[in-house]
């Protein structure tokens, strides 16, 4: 059955979307909301005739992917961006009571890609009732852990755009269209074994041409300063975009839903030891665990193919597959 489109109003206004993908197996699951990370849309989770959403579906789950405001195809209802996690937030939430509403479920179970996972666990301690489970994929809250280089390069940053002159730029659009235009044009180099890439997005030959083209051609979205600020500010220490960093043990303690984090060892974006401590934080959580792929002999898998590739069809997605059903 074909996906629809639904539209999805937050609390403040703003206009996301939802492609919504209705379960198709012999048995009705639990009910799946994914959430892209930091401005990605859609093709965060299907390129080519690879497709989380409908594997899923196909295996008896209703599936909904979430577009955020003024990104993908959420912009037929709207152009304006989120300005900020808070709004990302507010979308998640609506999104999750749409999903909810339209399959008729009592709770969902929220997968989360990057900083789509750090929202999901944001809206599971804000709706602990409606939340069966998060589960996230190269998602961690201690971000400056994994790559020297970038935590250094967010540091700086604050010295060229200091906090200041980004609020008052926080409803400026940053086009990370033009970041994958560059990185398509960087492929030959970026491929090659023998020239290291200080921080890629993907294993070397992990898409084929077609699906690379389209993962970071159209994939790559947009976003705006403020979201970006907020970002930058939480990894370039220890912190939570959006939440202060007082106030992240007692967030992760109102998680009470089971959480199962995958990190893949040769991401190096997001790296194990980005995830390592979240588990632990986790009080409340009945089963919270750290998964870890990509290990020798499995294929590299990197920040974004570890979602969508063949290498995460093969290495990843029986993972998924087996948490869910148990949720």
């Amino acid at each position: 059955m074909d996906a629809r489109l639904l539209r999805v109003t937050a609390r403040d206004g703003g206009t996301a979307a939802l492609l919504a993908r209705p379960a198709d197996g012999p048995e009705r699951r639990a009910t799946v909301l994914l959430v892209p990370g930091f401005g990605q849309n859609r093709l965060t989770w299907e390129v080519g005739d690879l497709s989380l959403p409908a594997r899923l579906a196909a295996l008896g789950h209703p599936t909904y992917t979430l577009e955020q405001r003024g990104t993908g195809l959420a912009r037929r209802f709207g152009q304006k961006l989120a300005t900020s996690t808070d709004e990302l937030l507010a979308d998640l939430l609506a999104a999750l009571d749409l999903a909810l509403e339209d399959s008729g479920a009592d709770r969902v179970v929220l997968v989360g890609h990057s900083l789509g996972g750090l929202l999901a666990l944001r809206g599971a301690a804000a709706r602990p009732e409606r939340v069966a489970g998060v589960l996230t994929l190269a998602a961690g809250l201690f971000l400056g852990r994994g790559s020297p280089l970038l935590h250094t390069v967010l540091r700086l940053s604050h010295l060229a755009f200091p906090p200041p002159l980004a609020a008052r730029l926080a409803g400026r659009t940053l086009p990370l269209g033009v970041v994958g235009t560059v990185l398509l044009a960087l492929r030959p180099v970026l491929d090659h074994p023998a020239v290291p890439f200080p921080l890629p997005v993907w294993a070397p030959r992990a898409y084929t041409t077609g699906d690379l083209e389209q993962r970071f051609g159209e994939g790559m979205d947009r976003v705006s300063v403020g979201v970006a600020v907020a970002v930058r500010d939480a990894f370039a220490g220890d912190g939570f975009p959006g939440v202060p960093a007082g106030e992240i043990p007692a967030l992760l303690a109102r998680v009470r839903c089971p959480v199962l984090l995958i990190h893949s060892m040769t991401d190096p974006l997001s790296p194990p030891p980005v995830g390592e401590p979240v588990p632990t934080a986790l009080t409340s959580s009945p089963d919270a665990r750290l998964l870890v792929v990509g290990r020798p002999p499995e294929p590299p898998l990197g920040h974004c193919d570890v979602v969508v590739s063949e290498h995460a069809r093969a290495h990843v997605w029986p993972h998924v597959v087996a948490w869910l059903d148990n949720r």
